[in-house]
């Protein structure tokens, strides 16, 4: 199987900007051309790098395409972590569905093509990871104040939420803030009923 790890991290900011323009280029290919476009050739040219420098950090297209995952896994963490507070449990699980979907909106809407990567390469594996870090970050948001156990409801918060959003926006829904809201409704009422 293909390697989908980087070569390397940048080391200077001169080569973070590299980075981010190869990652930028390749996203918007992806969103132009879907999958069948994606080279490493086409995303030098269009990133304004060489492909001697794209090599230097991703030895293939695998390689790019999972760091616009873990790019993407890191966002949508950073944005839930944002609005952890002390808040009433409800209020929280709408706060935690408005900020997953708030990171789909964001995002470029090649999520398709991540799917479809993920499938392609084995990146399942790795995407379970980042929703697990999701869970995990939500289940100590959540300990002493949610019965079933906490891990329990994070686990059923990210995979419920994760799943109506990615249909949401896979299909172009144009109320999402709405499915956002019933799905924080339909979570709060199972947390509710576990207490």
């Amino acid at each position: 199987m293909t390697s989908a790890s980087p070569r390397r991290r940048p080391a200077t900011p001169q080569a973070q900007l590299t980075v981010d323009a190869i990652l930028e280029a390749s996203e918007r290919i992806l969103e132009r051309s879907g999958p069948n476009g994606l080279t490493t050739n086409h995303v030098a040219e269009l990133a304004g790098v060489s492909i001697g420098s794209l090599y230097q950090y991703f030895p293939n297209k695998e390689a790019l395409v999972a760091a616009l995952q873990d790019r993407y896994a890191e966002d949508t963490l950073s944005r839930v972590r944002a609005v952890i507070d002390d808040a009433p449990l409800d209020l929280l699980i709408v706060r935690i569905a408005n900020a997953l979907l708030q990171a789909k909106q964001a995002q470029r809407p090649i999520h398709r093509w991540l799917i479809e990567w993920r499938s392609a390469v084995g990146g399942q594996e790795r995407y379970r990871d980042q929703l697990d870090q999701l869970v995990a970050v939500i289940a100590e948001l959540l300990a002493h104040r949610c019965q079933p156990e906490p891990a329990t409801c994070a686990f059923v918060i990210v995979h419920a939420a994760e799943g109506i959003i990615e249909a949401v926006t896979s299909r172009g829904i144009s109320d999402a803030q709405e499915v956002a809201r019933a799905t924080a409704h339909m979570i709060t009422a199972y947390v509710a009923a576990g207490r």
